[in-house]
């Protein structure tokens, strides 16, 4: 569908922030993107530094990869997969909000998000990694000058090089119409309730037990969902339901578990999200080896579920391990 209405470019310092945002706090000596544009509240946690439109449905990011970050910090010398999908998401928030007319507080429905990375070029040298970001948007469909829905495919480059590949699909509707879809669920929140036991950190490639996003159940390749208080990398404290960067974690981790003991280092990753996770009910997590579509690899699909119903599916591949 022909773009109508977008946004015409704009320079960062022309844009305005979230009331509730300090613009102190809003903005980092190195990245001129608002929090509120990437859905991000803790500074360290933006990614995408900055953006320029080349035409109405192609544009050009750079974005920054941390190396002393407390969660996104490369493994092993190793950027951790879930830094490409966090970047794709974050990029695809940032043009939605400042080059296709969505305002501040609208709600993002995304409705999968897949890509492939280079992983020979995904080393950590000891500082961050810079990144430059080819965007070509499709599939736009437009509501009084505003996205609604649209496709986001993306090149994230480091030195010239291609280390990724994706793209992400998002349905965005207005509070209004985010309240009657939610009803009574729009207030709830993730509880303070004490954590579940953890499976064993280095079974799922975590750091620490407060990394670990499964709790194990009577079966190998079943758990449940759990998520430590006040982890800010993992979930905003202000959302409704299970952010969807927490369940793509949460697949990645129990394609660790249940591969080990061999080694299982996932170089791409499908999602589709079909419904919401939400707080206060116990989400399976439901992992099993799949026929690979190429040689040499192992794929993993992972499944969470809610009462019964398919939440979101996760599709992993990895060069195939030794143990």
């Amino acid at each position: 569908m022909h773009v109508s209405g977008a946004v015409q470019p704009r320079s960062p310092h022309q844009l305005c922030l979230d009331e509730n945002e300090p613009a102190a706090e809003a903005m980092r000596s190195d990245a001129r993107v608002p929090g509120a544009f990437v859905h991000r509240p803790v500074l360290d946690d933006i990614l995408v530094t900055s953006w320029h439109r080349v035409d109405d449905r192609h544009f050009s990011l750079t974005a920054r990869w941390p190396h002393d970050h407390g969660y996104f910090a490369p493994d092993h010398s190793r950027h951790p997969l879930i830094l490409t999908a966090e970047t794709i998401r974050q990029a695809g928030l940032l043009l939605s909000h400042a080059e296709l007319g969505v305002p501040v507080g609208h709600h993002f429905i995304l409705g999968d998000l897949v890509f492939t990375t280079h992983p020979e070029r995904l080393a950590g040298d000891g500082g961050p990694t810079s990144l430059t970001i080819d965007v070509a948007c499709s599939d736009l469909r437009m509501r009084a000058g505003a996205l609604t829905e649209g496709r986001f495919d993306m090149t994230v480059r480091s030195a010239g090089r291609t280390v990724a590949t994706g793209y992400s699909h998002v349905t965005v509707t207005s509070p209004a119409v985010y309240r009657r879809i939610r009803g009574e669920r729009l207030t709830a929140r993730h509880s303070a309730a004490p954590v579940p036991p953890c499976v064993p950190p280095r079974l799922t490639g975590s750091a620490t037990e407060r990394d670990v996003l499964l709790s194990p159940t009577d079966r190998p390749d079943r758990w449940l969902l759990r998520i430590a208080p006040g982890h800010a990398a993992v979930v905003n404290p202000a959302n409704d339901h299970v952010p969807g960067m927490a369940l793509i974690d949460a697949a990645q981790q129990a394609a660790y578990a249940l591969t080990a003991p061999d080694s299982f280092v996932p170089y791409a990753l499908g999602t589709e999200f079909h419904r919401y996770a939400e707080h206060g009910t116990p989400c399976v997590i439901e992992a099993r080896r799949v026929p690979s579509a190429s040689p040499g690899t192992t794929t993993v699909e992972v499944t969470g579920l809610q009462d019964g119903e398919p939440v979101f599916v996760s599709t992993l591949t990895a060069p195939a391990g030794r143990g």
